[in-house]
């Protein structure tokens, strides 16, 4: 009687063909409520009702830890990027432009690196593109904390009440970026 018994070859190939539909289902709807998050393309708050700017504190290149009180009361633009990324490249030519034209109205700009294996090509990045905002590096928690950041260039506007006025995901040229700045001055 050998009625529960596996034949010679193992699995039969149905039973294997199903779980394997079974796990790669599962993986499919893990990575998909991963993938959804509060940033949305040129909205106000996100779906999921994301309205104050999440606190963070992270370091600069020099080791030094930079918090979000800091920006309290400032209009300010926060900015995930990378240097490896095309359109985070193409956009900062326009973002230094106007930073310069608006700093000395208490606007602020910090650019969140997301490099990880590039970390090393960041001082030499920032000094060729002539940066003189704020960058820091990023980490796990604070992408969550916005959201869940899944694409770059992701950028949020902050009003001066630290509320999320507008984000933006993808590649934005100088001058939609300097009309969302003249929103929060």
């Amino acid at each position: 009687m050998k009625r529960f018994a596996l034949s010679r070859k193992g699995i039969g190939a149905v039973p294997l063909i199903v779980a394997l539909v079974v796990v790669l289902a599962g993986a499919f709807l893990l990575y998909r409520s991963r993938q959804s998050g509060p940033v949305a393309t040129n909205t106000a708050p996100g779906p999921s009702g994301l309205r104050t700017a999440p606190p963070f504190s992270l370091p600069d290149m020099n080791g030094n830890i930079y918090s979000s009180a800091q920006l309290a009361g400032k209009p300010t633009v926060i900015n995930f990027f990378a240097t490896w990324c095309p359109p985070c490249k193409a956009e900062i030519p326009g973002f230094v432009e106007v930073y310069n034209m608006h700093r000395s109205k208490g606007f602020e700009l910090v650019g969140i690196s997301l490099d990880t294996d590039t970390r090393k090509n960041l001082a030499g990045f920032l000094m060729s593109n002539k940066i003189g905002y704020r960058v820091l590096f990023g980490n796990l928690a604070t992408t969550r904390a916005y959201g869940g950041v899944s694409s770059i260039p992701t950028t949020f506007f902050v009003g001066k009440d630290g509320e999320i006025k507008n984000v933006h995901v993808g590649y934005i040229d100088k001058d939609a970026f300097d009309k969302e700045v003249m929103k929060l001055l």
